[in-house]
């Protein structure tokens, strides 16, 4: 309901932004080039309206649009990886040498298994 709401409102304010720059234009009281900065910014006011609740980090200065779901999508694959690393790891471990360790080899396993599942 909430980003139902949302979208809503950013396409309500977006179009009055596009509209108001527009009578703005007819009339002669504004520039092309404001004209055209007053519509990137009504379109950006409607996006970060309808993306505001998965934004992590907006820096206008450097550029920089981070979403909550790519840091936590990387977080999972950094998991994951460790994961593969640790059975990598325990079975080339057994090859090298004499000893198995069919425990730690049984725990990375698992280990993966509750990180795929």
């Amino acid at each position: 309901m909430k980003t139902a709401i949302s979208i809503i409102a950013a396409i309500i304010l977006t179009l009055v932004g596009i509209l108001g720059s527009i009578k703005l234009k007819s009339l002669n009281l504004i520039s092309e080039p404001f004209f055209v900065l007053l519509l990137i910014c009504s379109v950006l006011i409607g996006l970060f309206i309808v993306y505001s609740d998965k934004i992590k980090v907006l820096d206008f200065y450097k550029g920089q649009l981070i979403l909550r779901d790519i840091k936590e999508t990387e977080a999972s694959v950094k998991e994951l990886a460790k994961a593969i690393l640790e059975v990598t790891e325990t079975s080339s471990h057994a090859i090298m040498t004499e000893g198995f360790d069919g425990e730690a080899k049984k725990n990375a396993v698992e280990k993966l298994r509750k990180l795929t599942t």
